[in-house]
């Protein structure tokens, strides 16, 4: 059904919502190298004003993408308020949940995960999560202002594992290689569909996550920072209670 913001359904939902406590959560998180727990941390989180036409919807039946689709890896530790409408600052990486399970009462829990194919998210100094929807149904992962990786060049000799941003802002990983793994002399014509390959001379490219930011934000929060290190599986849940 499309969304209708001044439907009466929505309006009744909002009013309700808004009689009764925030919904609140926990953000858990914890790090892992070659499966070895290295550290947990836990913090509390908002769940901000731009959340609750989402909730208004569900409970009206109405709109589309309404629910948690998308999870934010943000670099401000700027502290979260309920005005916030996306992450405070770039570089930013966004990728699917891997889990959403009603745990209880008004509990929902939704599994995350940074894990060795994420690609996008190596390097960023994470101080900021946030829970989002996805209304424009973006394809998933997507990174947004990284500058930690090289743009494409010409006659260089790369590596299987290499990765660049290519001339579109998507970020391309090198994948297979013939010979010297000599780059063209011309830019190519780059793929922009998720995993699909790039002929580049004697190197193959494949598409690993694209440039777009989903919304609206649901729920944010800032966390002591931790930068993400290739090789290192980061993973927890978010609690909301309603």
């Amino acid at each position: 059904m499309l969304f209708r913001p001044d439907s009466p359904e929505v309006r009744d939902a909002l009013r309700w919502l808004k009689k009764r406590p925030r919904p609140r959560g926990r953000v858990t998180i914890r790090k892992y190298v070659r499966g070895r727990l290295l550290w947990t941390l836990e913090r509390e989180n908002l769940f901000v004003n731009a959340g609750l036409p989402c909730l208004a919807n569900l409970l009206a039946n109405q709109g589309s993408g309404e629910f948690v689709s998308a999870v934010g890896y943000g670099s401000s530790g700027t502290p979260a308020t309920v005005n916030d409408t996306g992450l405070n600052a770039t570089p930013a990486y966004y990728n699917a949940p891997v889990s959403a399970t009603f745990t209880g009462t008004a509990t929902t829990a939704i599994g995350w995960a940074i894990g060795t194919t994420d690609y996008g998210a190596q390097g960023i100094a994470v101080q900021e999560l946030g829970l989002f929807a996805n209304t424009a149904a973006i394809v998933l992962p997507d990174i947004v202002g990284v500058t930690a990786f090289p743009a494409w060049a010409a006659s260089t000799a790369k590596t299987i594992g290499a990765l660049i941003k290519d001339s579109n802002g998507n970020l391309q990983r090198c994948t297979g290689i013939t010979g010297a793994g000599d780059t063209g002399s011309a830019a190519p014509t780059w793929a922009t569909t998720l995993n699909a390959t790039t002929a580049d001379n004697q190197v193959t490219w494949t598409l690993v996550a694209l440039h777009s930011t989903p919304g609206p934000m649901i729920a944010h929060t800032t966390v002591p920072e931790f930068t993400v290190a290739a090789g290192a599986t980061y993973q927890g849940t978010w609690q909301l209670t309603f």
